[in-house]
């Protein structure tokens, strides 16, 4: 508010000057060049097809000369007002205490949902929603949505949209390790899934339509009964995360003053 104040006080200054204040210009030719061609013909243009800041530049123009310098201040003022303001709000985005634990409770669990991040942190349904919002309009944090659940990441694009899902489905206990056992016996019966779990064939097909309805899991139907098996993209997609883990538990083995050879 005291910026804007200020804005219209200096363009009540500058209107206060007189006219002859504004410097007046005179334009003459350089030489006695004279084209040797006949200049082209100007495309008419539509008021409508003419900027804003063009049409009020020129009304200045005819009407208050002297406004025409306040107008331009105040147009370069909201520009650097407003990518000022984005740069400084960005900055300042995670100096918050309790939306930096937001923000770091996040990057350590991709996918997480708003009543886990509820339960782990212990703020209140409607300070969280208002963190959220704030690091999401400051391109902290990125989402994705299954079943209608939000799940919330950590926005540098280290996720593709499959892997987003995926992470978020993990978040249920029983589709992890529906996932996990379909990592070690690729083409498992439901009722081998149902036996290792601990749940019944029913709550099996429950899950398993849900991750193939995100192109995760594929189902065949055989003689013997129905089988899963991850998709090919999923597959690839969990052959890729356990060869980053095992670089990444390379450098920590390192890091600790062992060879890697050793």
């Amino acid at each position: 508010m005291r910026r804007w104040l200020a804005a219209l006080l200096l363009i009540a200054l500058l209107a206060a000057l007189p006219a002859s204040a504004a410097a007046g210009y005179t334009v003459e030719p350089a030489g006695d060049y004279v084209p040797d061609r006949p200049p082209l013909d100007l495309t008419p243009i539509e008021w409508w097809q003419v900027p804003v800041q063009v049409l009020i530049a020129d009304l200045l123009i005819g009407t208050a000369p002297e406004l025409l310098v306040a107008f331009n201040i105040l147009v370069l003022l909201n520009v650097w007002l407003f990518f000022g303001y984005r740069r400084i709000a960005k900055r300042a985005a995670l100096e918050h205490e309790t939306r930096t634990a937001i923000y770091d409770h996040i990057c350590a669990h991709p996918g997480i949902r708003l009543g886990t991040l509820i339960h782990d942190l212990g703020v209140n349904r409607g300070t969280l929603r208002y963190h959220l919002g704030r690091l999401q309009e400051f391109g902290k944090i990125a989402t994705a949505a299954v079943e209608g659940q939000t799940g919330y990441f950590e926005n540098r694009h280290r996720y593709t949209p499959l892997e987003a899902k995926v992470l978020i489905h993990r978040r249920n206990r029983s589709r992890q390790e529906l996932l996990a056992i379909l990592l070690e016996s690729p083409e498992a019966s439901r009722r081998e899934l149902a036996e290792r779990v601990g749940i019944t064939a029913s709550s099996v097909s429950w899950h398993m339509r849900r991750l193939q309805a995100d192109g995760i899991v594929l189902r065949e139907k055989t003689g013997g009964g129905v089988r899963y098996r991850l998709s090919e993209e999923a597959a690839a997609l969990f052959e890729e995360r356990a060869m980053a883990e095992d670089c990444r538990d390379l450098e920590r083995y390192a890091e600790a003053g062992n060879g890697i050879d050793g």
